[in-house]
């Protein structure tokens, strides 16, 4: 299931499981209980196509340097992409901007976003480290442009991803390339994000 700003706009698999990582607590006589969720948040990402499971495999480390790895479906990953790319927005200061100065901004910033990644080493998964199939996925947006991305798997704590748009555009860069690399659908992903020049067809 994928959730955005609080709408569903994916429903989940006959049988998926709630939410794993909440529970009940009663306070007082009143009974009054509150659900209390654990989140564990992420600080460096992997994302790589698995041959063997047909899936996305994230290998995760948080910020208390605990590592993980996440799957993610191809169903599930294949509604994703539209919803992140949506909101990526490009500031054009002209209100007669065409559909094609819009793609060639769009263009400029993926590879500014591209060119400006550091290198990293890829997360080094700990022996023993807990696994989960991602099931249901939360996206918010917060009022300075930041992306909040909760992953959902049962029995294990909710993870959470924040990313700033240039973080997300270099993101969906190693998600596209996980698409390329399992030859899953390319029409989900826009031309730009492709490096493609707008067809002027």
């Amino acid at each position: 299931m994928l959730l955005v700003d609080g709408q569903q706009i994916d429903r989940a698999s006959p049988g998926a499981a709630g939410h794993p990582s909440a529970w009940r607590a009663e306070r007082g006589s009143g009974h009054f209980s509150r659900i209390i969720t654990l989140i564990m948040r992420i600080n460096h990402i992997t994302t790589e196509y698995d041959q063997a499971e047909d899936r996305v495999r994230l290998a995760i480390a948080s910020t208390e340097k605990q590592t993980y790895v996440l799957w993610l479906t191809r169903r599930l990953t294949e509604r994703l992409v539209p919803v992140l790319v949506k909101d990526l927005k490009v500031e054009l200061g002209d209100e007669e901007a065409t559909p094609s100065d819009l793609q060639a901004a769009q263009l400029y910033a993926q590879l500014e976003a591209r060119i400006s990644k550091k290198p990293a080493k890829s997360v080094a998964v700990d022996a023993g480290a807990s696994q989960g199939l991602v099931h249901e996925m939360k996206i918010k947006s917060t009022a300075n442009g930041m992306r909040v991305i909760e992953f959902h798997c049962k029995d294990m704590e909710v993870a959470e991803l924040v990313v700033k748009p240039a973080e997300l555009r270099q993101w969906l860069e190693a998600l596209r390339q996980a698409f390329v690399n399992g030859q899953w659908r390319n029409d989900v992903w826009p031309a730009w994000l492709q490096g493609k020049p707008r067809s002027k067809a």
